[in-house]
């Protein structure tokens, strides 16, 4: 496969649906502890795992769902990982900003930054929470405001799905 000028795969007639050679250089390992190259169904399962409760709202879970076939299609064209990425920070944003509406005193044209620390002061995010919040804030920022193509892991992609899974779901199990 040949990569163009950029350092990512050439996509051409022949490449499109054929997984991306960068892939290539993550492994399991066997029951018997030899190195294999992980299959588009092993990445697939990791990505389908994490999931949003009933209670998340429908246009949350939508923009959750973008991301994860993002991250699904990653395997063929590598960069789409650190999109599917950006688009969790996003997600995330979009969590914060339903969960302010359902309190009418808060404008919405509120900075994520307060939406934060509005929602953490209403006792909705737990101070525990607030420094895994305000890092979801800094990287979407940062991907928001690039100055070069980043490129991330599909590991650190599916990690970040769990974490942003995880907090959006604690702030619609709480009342």
């Amino acid at each position: 496969m040949t990569m163009n000028k950029f350092g990512v795969k050439e996509i051409n007639q022949q490449s499109w649906l054929e997984p991306d050679d960068t892939i290539k250089a993550f492994v399991k390992l066997t029951s018997n502890g030899r190195p294999e190259s992980m299959s588009g169904k092993d990445w697939l399962e990791q990505i389908l795992k994490p999931k949003l409760m009933e209670s998340v709202p429908q246009d949350v879970q939508a923009l959750l769902e973008v991301a994860r076939g993002a991250l699904v299609y990653g395997y063929f064209f590598y960069p789409l990982y650190t999109l599917a990425a950006e688009q969790l920070f996003r997600v995330a944003e979009a969590a914060i900003s339903h969960k302010c509406k359902t309190f009418s005193s808060l404008k919405s044209e509120e900075k994520f930054a307060e939406k934060i620390k509005w929602l953490v002061d209403k006792g909705v995010i737990p101070q525990t929470d607030i420094q895994a919040w305000n890092v979801i804030r800094e990287l979407r920022n940062s991907a928001s405001h690039p100055r070069s193509q980043s490129i991330i892991t599909p590991s650190m992609a599916i990690g970040l799905l769990e974490r942003v899974t995880e907090r959006i779901n604690s702030l619609f199990s709480r009342a």
